[in-house]
């Protein structure tokens, strides 16, 4: 065997080395990749089982619109200075919940988590929960200016977007659906029309 040859030989071996260690390098990518997304999507879930979570996104859907019925309470949450004891913790969970939406936002945004997933899970909930938070986010930005919770505004057009290209839900097209029967529904039916006429 000549010496070109066999250093042909080598230099093809080394060549083949370095590919194969690439594209291992690329699949371990991928595999750390989505070893992150799972762990970011994890957390959130986690968080938004927390009871203080939950405690904050009850006050914000439920509560929220009458408070800002309340001058006071509006102006309380414009001007951190004129804030009392009473308001305080509601202002903490308006805030809880918007930065919720707003890490969501920024881990979507840049890629952390995959945009797609995350709408097939959250959308609906991204999307009334911006509905709520618009009214306080507009008092917000008075201060602060537009860049307050842009992250959550982003996910929240996403979301938008996602729910009207979806409006039916996103059931996979040519499988088969369950059929359920509403054993309740007729009893359901009185009982609302028993609570109008009362």
């Amino acid at each position: 065997m000549s010496l070109e040859l066999v250093n042909t030989l080598a230099t093809f071996g080394t060549f083949l080395v370095i590919a194969a260690t690439a594209i291992a390098a690329i699949v371990q990518l991928g595999h750390a990749r989505s070893s992150n997304q799972i762990t970011a999507l994890n957390e959130l879930r986690e968080t938004m089982e927390t009871p203080e979570f939950q405690a904050a996104q009850q006050f914000v859907m439920a509560d929220l619109s009458a408070k800002m019925r309340d001058p006071i309470f509006r102006h309380q949450y414009f001007d951190r200075s004129a804030r009392t004891d009473e308001n305080w913790p509601l202002f903490g969970k308006i805030n809880r919940v918007g930065n919720f939406f707003e890490t969501m936002g920024t881990l979507i945004k840049t890629g952390m988590i995959d945009r797609n997933l995350a709408l097939d899970v959250w959308s609906g909930t991204i999307a009334q929960a911006w509905g709520m938070l618009a009214p306080v986010t507009a008092i917000a930005r008075r201060r602060e200016g537009e860049g307050l919770w842009e992250n959550f505004e982003y996910v929240t057009v996403l979301a938008q977007d996602w729910l009207a290209a979806h409006p039916d839900g996103s059931y996979p097209v040519g499988v088969r659906r369950i059929e359920l029967k509403d054993d309740w529904l007729g009893a359901d039916r009185q009982y609302g029309a028993s609570l109008a006429q009362a």
